[in-house]
């Protein structure tokens, strides 16, 4: 996966691009463990 993404792209970017996939990310497991905690709770 690395290595088609850095091949397709060449060097990350770093700066508000890099950041806001990080806050996706974040967002993303946030989203995960809310579900998960929510699927426990209606059973």
């Amino acid at each position: 996966m690395k290595r088609c993404c850095q091949e397709a792209g060449g060097p990350a970017p770093r700066g508000p691009v890099r950041r806001r996939l990080s806050y996706l990310l974040y967002a993303a497991v946030i989203a995960v463990l809310g579900f998960v905690l929510w699927q426990q709770w209606q059973t």
